[in-house]
């Protein structure tokens, strides 16, 4: 398959977009005049850039990718779509679909014991918090901890095992480096993700393959 970012699908108020791995799907506050999947859009359909919440240097990007995850990423060309669209992921009911690819990892340090079993079929869910130096990684906030009653939100990933190092994954509201942690805290790191336990590879094992919104569904 074609690697490359490109637009997968248009309607008139939204456009899909297959984002390669590396690139940014937004950019940080102080770069952004650097390459980006928003800039790649930009070009394209400006509308987007117009589009836009709490962080007007993001434009219509309804949601975002990890710098190393590739797949279908969902932008808005009018306020109103991604009003609507803001209101449905707080719902729950806009849905995207990833495969991963793994390798068998050791826990890592800082988190608690996993309690799920990778049953086909079967959630796995905590709480987050930053992790490490400047916060570059996340772990699952043990139900124990003092900190577990001051965060909110519970985000679920629901596991499908393919093979064994081969998992579909599906989640409504997401957590930066969600699946990547929830993965590597069962012992099964993403190919290629050495934050997370994986030895160093030419690939990135996780791709974003389908969304769901508002009656729609596009894949790749």
């Amino acid at each position: 398959m074609e690697t490359g970012t490109r637009i997968v699908h248009v309607e008139k108020d939204y456009v899909v977009l297959f984002k390669r791995s590396g690139l940014d799907t937004v950019p940080l506050k102080k770069e952004r005049e650097k390459p980006s999947l928003l800039s790649f859009v930009g070009e394209l359909y400006p509308e987007c850039l117009d589009v836009g919440g709490a962080n007007f240097w993001e434009g219509g990007i309804l949601h975002r990718l990890d710098r190393p995850t590739s797949g279908l990423v969902l932008a808005a060309r009018s306020q109103s779509f991604y009003d609507k669209m803001i209101a449905e992921q707080e719902a729950g009911r806009f849905i995207k679909h990833y495969m991963a690819r793994t390798e068998k990892s050791a826990i890592l340090e800082g988190f608690p014991p996993f309690s799920f079993t990778l049953k086909d079929g079967e959630d796995i869910s905590s709480k987050f918090r930053k992790y490490g130096k400047g916060g570059k990684s996340v772990r699952p906030i043990d139900p124990s901890s003092y900190l577990y009653g001051k965060v909110e939100r519970i985000y679920t990933t629901h596991i499908d095992r393919i093979e064994e190092n081969v998992f579909y994954l599906t989640l409504s509201r997401g957590f930066r480096h969600q699946i990547r942690c929830h993965l590597s805290w069962s012992g099964n790191a993403i190919t290629g993700d050495t934050l997370y336990g994986a030895r160093q590879s030419d690939e990135f094992g996780l791709v974003s393959y389908s969304i769901e919104f508002m009656g729609e569904r596009v894949s790749i």
